[in-house]
């Protein structure tokens, strides 16, 4: 799963646009969780969420 299609993931689910990118985190979360998305995936998602909504991107 790539980013854009984690957002069009998220606004089918919530018939909304993201606000912020923790809404984002908690989906990618409950996809890893759940065994929909690899741990590589999730790291991946997870930086790219942190990018594009300007939070401090952890080394990982």
């Amino acid at each position: 799963m790539n980013f854009s299609e984690l957002l069009k993931q998220f606004e089918s689910q919530k018939q909304q646009q993201s606000a912020d990118g923790l809404e984002l985190l908690m989906l990618t979360k409950k996809l890893y969780i759940s065994n929909e998305i690899s741990l590589q995936n999730y790291k991946e998602l997870v930086r790219e969420i942190n990018l594009s909504y300007g939070h401090a991107v952890p080394s990982l």
